[in-house]
């Protein structure tokens, strides 16, 4: 019989280092780490199958990864193989009903689910699903076994495969997740994952296939790294990015001492522009082991392909989201409800000598798929702001006067759906009704993944000085999604200590320490935290602090994690308070907050827990 069980962790680029969770049918489980090139091998002595192999990016790039294993061959000696990428996350989906492959770490789900028929149905509808993408790669669909078919991570054969396709989450009242492919991502062949799928027409093949953007890489590392003569070959002519012209003036994540970029991830070939201009994330990792994406737009030209930019006229930025906001207190307040909601965070830096948005800028509206009528953003009330807020009171038109907002809200909610188990009904609060909250939940699904949306610029008379469109170059998502993701657990010990008015750290605090556990299901599959925060606010002005928790967190356990948090401290490290301040003190009016930040591949994850006295 096998003795081991091996594979390559990859999604159109190795996961290096990658945390292999291998869960059997008892309970089980067996955590291994994978090479630089994502390999990885376990014994299987002791496991029972069938199995389920979950792997987590250690720099929180990727978004966390399953396949699965239903039986071992008696009569063979060979490894068995259990790739873990997108597509075997899409096949551990498809044998689900709720269509989230993060279930398969109950093992009494993974029992009755991951059975040879149900996997083999799970391939062939992938199959069907892919079939000119795999086509397109030298592949053949009628033999091509996603899961079982070993391959390198090299950006060739199964590998440029996975290159063309996405697993994001599926927008529609069922949730779940869909796979979509990068030539055209609101294709109607876009395959919703879960057990009562059929592939009735296959994803269309993206224009180019391969480690075609790898010349463009190479030359943009080495212009990144000093080589001026490597920048005229990576970066356009007539390159622009939110207004800048310099692309380290864009993207300064990037230009940073240290950090290392990955493989570009294709998101989408343009529509428009036959196939010769893609929209592309740079994953980058700095030395101090955080992580992220910045966003620009590449073109084929004919000497090959190089960087042109989003074409932005100014600086904004847009980003999907999802929260999870648990309340603490009670949750019959009708804008208290423990609750996952979603949307669109709108960043739009203030205007400044020397960048783009103008000087001059009073206000700015938006508008777009998603939004109901208009949104409108303000000048920030609070020193040292560096974003506009939207406006806390709905407005009808322009504001004009200078207008301020104190809301320090740049996120517009399109869905909100009650946390399992909670008997009250959110209801947004009435003065942000139309602004930080759409009026009424949006169908998230009549949405177009990457849509535009219109940016316009105001003076304070309430005179247009510019207009801009604006890609969201991250997934949509809604509320529903909420119940797929694998999310954080606050430790008890934070809730009881910090969170709690009669706790031992209800006075006020200095330093506040944060734990939290990555265990679901008893897998460690949760995304990594980027950052804890903690917020107090209140009437006075010494009430309302934040603090942001540094660098990455100590391991206590598998899976479980702490840092601390001390009140004043940006998310820079610097000290933002005059001389050394409090989170406030429990009393009456006063309200705590915890946010764990981390990333569900792009899309920005928000896990918050709160208290009001």
């Amino acid at each position: 019989m096998p003795t081991t069980l091996s594979g390559t962790v990859a999604t159109g680029a190795p996961v290096s280092g990658a945390n292999v969770q291998i869960v059997d049918s008892t309970g089980k489980s067996v955590t291994v780490t994978a090479d630089a090139k994502g390999n990885y091998q376990v014994p299987l002595t002791g496991l029972t199958t069938p199995f389920a192999v979950f792997a987590t990016d250690p720099s929180g790039i990727a978004p966390p990864l399953a396949s699965v294993v239903p039986a071992i061959p008696a009569n063979s000696s060979a490894p068995v193989i259990a790739n873990v990428t997108s597509l075997t996350t899409a096949a551990a989906a498809l044998v689900t009903q709720s269509g989230n492959p993060l279930d398969l770490a109950n093992s009494q789900n993974l029992s009755s689910l991951v059975t040879l028929a149900a996997v083999s149905k799970a391939v062939q509808t992938l199959s069907n699903a892919t079939a000119n993408i795999l086509s397109a790669n030298n592949l053949d669909p009628k033999s091509f076994d996603p899961i079982a078919t070993p391959f390198t991570a090299n950006q060739t054969g199964a590998d440029a495969a996975l290159d063309a396709v996405q697993v994001i989450p599926a927008t529609g009242s069922a949730g779940g997740f869909q796979l979509i492919s990068t030539a055209n991502p609101n294709s109607s062949a876009n395959l919703a994952l879960n057990s009562g799928a059929t592939a009735s027409s296959s994803l269309p093949a993206p224009p180019a296939t391969g480690a075609f953007l790898a010349p463009l890489m190479t030359a943009l590392t080495e212009c990144l790294g000093g080589s001026s003569g490597s920048c005229s070959q990576a970066i356009d002519a007539s390159y622009k990015d939110n207004g800048f012209t310099s692309f380290t003036q864009a993207h300064p994540s990037l230009a940073a001492s240290g950090v290392s970029l990955g493989v570009a991830k294709i998101l989408e070939f343009m529509p428009g522009t036959s196939g010769k201009q893609v929209l592309i994330a740079l994953p980058y990792t700095t030395s101090g082991g955080a992580s992220g994406f910045e966003y620009t737009v590449a073109q084929q030209t004919a000497n090959g392909w190089d960087i042109i930019g989003n074409q932005q006229q100014y600086n904004v930025h847009i980003q999907s989201f999802i929260q999870r906001r648990q309340t603490l207190d009670n949750d019959t307040w009708p804008s208290n409800v423990s609750r996952w909601e979603s949307g669109i965070d709108i960043a739009i830096p203030l205007g400044a000598a020397g960048t783009p948005n103008p000087a001059n800028l009073a206000s700015a509206s938006v508008t777009g798929p998603g939004i109901t009528g208009t949104i409108y953003y303000v000048l920030p009330a609070q020193a040292g702001s560096s974003l506009m807020s939207i406006a806390r009171a709905p407005q009808t038109s322009v504001p004009t006067g200078g207008r301020t907002s104190n809301t320090q809200a740049w996120g517009y909610r399109w869905s909100w759906q009650t946390l399992p188990g909670v008997t009250g009904t959110f209801v947004p609060s009435s003065n942000n009704l139309g602004q930080k909250y759409a009026p009424q939940p949006i169908d998230v699904s009549t949405v177009p993944e990457y849509a535009t949306y219109t940016v316009t610029f105001y003076d304070a008379s309430g005179t247009q000085i510019g207009q801009t469109s604006v890609v969201n170059p991250t997934p949509n998502i809604a509320a529903t999604n909420g119940a797929n993701i694998p999310w954080q657990t606050l430790s008890g010990d934070t809730i009881h200590a910090f969170l709690n008015p009669n706790g031992p750290q209800a006075a006020a605090q200095q330093t506040v320490n944060v734990s939290w556990s990555n265990l679901v299901n008893g897998a460690n599959i949760a995304p990594l935290v980027t950052f804890p925060e903690i917020t107090t606010q209140g009437s006075a002005a010494t009430d309302n602090i934040v603090g942001v928790g540094q660098g990455p967190a100590s391991v206590n356990a598998s899976g479980t994690y702490s840092t601390s948090v001390t009140a004043g401290v940006n998310q820079a490290g610097t000290q933002t308070c005059p001389s050394a301040c409090s989170f406030a003190a429990f009393a009456s009016g006063i309200t705590r907050n915890l946010d764990l930040s981390s990333n569900y591949g792009q899309i920005s994850l928000d896990a918050y827990w709160g208290y009001s006295e």
